[in-house]
């Protein structure tokens, strides 16, 4: 039986954290470590953590050292032989654990991509957001795991490369964690770009789950970066500094359309920064752009000519690169 670790990290999310642990708790599959760690909340959220009384769970308590600090320490303490995450108000079905597991049986894989759920606001529920290169991947894979090296790779690694980097949508060996040394950026938000091209540059085996394994809930009040605009946008320049140039010493580098997708991922990112970031930081934020387009290799602004069902995406991305580079 394949043991699984999850981490969750909180900072003053309080009650909500509890939608998080119980979903956890409550799974039908039960070989599993829960490493919760409390980026140092105030008192509410500590006594929340604090009272969780189940052997399954490792509680971790620092100073505010940010999300991705946070997970890193996690990650020191995984016991498992594959480690997950989830945010601190998300959920996953009761069955999530057991269909990974199940996976895991029969695939061997270095790294499981779920599909998720998006809760909106007003509780609709809705296919998440990259359902679209899902679907494509299986319609090229099926149930099928894919082998990096093969034909079928190079149509299916950009596809995963364009899925949401989203922290619950993969399910990782821990084997391969430590072997490549990947982590999330310090220190940084928008962390989750970078640990995703990472894990995909190092896996060898990757599977899918094609049945909604999380669900993404936007609240109100929520202490998100998304629903902000203030400075802290900024912080996607220097992580797509940091992963395109982590990308750009890979051998994938001069696969056009997996440079592409890695792009992409990227600046999908810059310009919706761009365009929800408090005006005030506007102008200085665009220059901050184009100063990072100066300083990663040309290669990244030459685009392929035919891009293939699922990675649509690239084109508008290709226009706004244009279009700073010639402002």
């Amino acid at each position: 039986m394949t043991s699984i670790s999850c981490i969750t990290t909180t900072f003053n999310d309080g009650k909500s954290l509890l939608y998080s642990v119980n979903s956890i708790l409550n799974q039908s599959f039960g070989d599993f470590q829960y490493i919760i760690v409390d980026d140092g909340s105030a008192e509410e959220t500590r006594d929340i953590v604090t009272g969780l009384k189940d052997d399954r769970i490792l509680v971790i308590t620092q100073a505010n050292d940010g999300l991705s600090g946070a997970r890193n320490k996690a990650l020191e303490q995984v016991s498992g032989d594959y480690v997950c995450f989830l945010d601190a108000d998300d959920t996953r079905p009761n069955w999530a654990f057991k269909a990974m597991a199940d996976l895991i049986a029969r695939d061997d894989p270095d790294l499981i991509l779920c599909r998720g759920i998006l809760s909106e606001i007003h509780g609709n529920l809705y296919p998440f957001y990259d359902t679209p290169q899902f679907d494509q991947i299986e319609a090229q894979c099926g149930d099928a795991p894919v082998e990096a090296g093969t034909g079928l790779a190079q149509k299916v690694w950009p596809l995963m490369q364009m899925i949401e980097p989203q922290s619950a949508n993969k399910v990782v060996r821990t084997q391969l964690l430590r072997k490549s040394g990947a982590r999330f950026p310090n220190t940084h938000f928008f962390e989750d770009v970078y640990f995703h091209t990472s894990i995909l540059l190092a896996a060898q085996r990757v599977s899918f789950l094609h049945s909604p394994a999380f669900a993404y809930f936007r609240r109100y009040q929520r202490p998100q970066i998304t629903s902000s605009s203030s400075d802290l946008r900024f912080d996607i320049v220097p992580v797509t500094k940091l992963t395109l140039e982590t990308f750009a010493r890979s051998p994938q580098f001069h696969d056009p359309l997996y440079r592409a997708a890695v792009v992409t991922s990227c600046f999908k990112l810059l310009k919706w920064c761009e365009t929800s970031i408090s005006h005030h930081y506007r102008h200085h934020y665009r220059q901050a752009v184009q100063a990072t387009l100066k300083l990663i290799d040309p290669l990244f602004l030459h685009f392929p000519p035919d891009i293939p069902e699922g990675l649509e995406m690239i084109r508008p991305v290709e226009s706004y690169i244009r279009e700073l580079t010639h402002a």
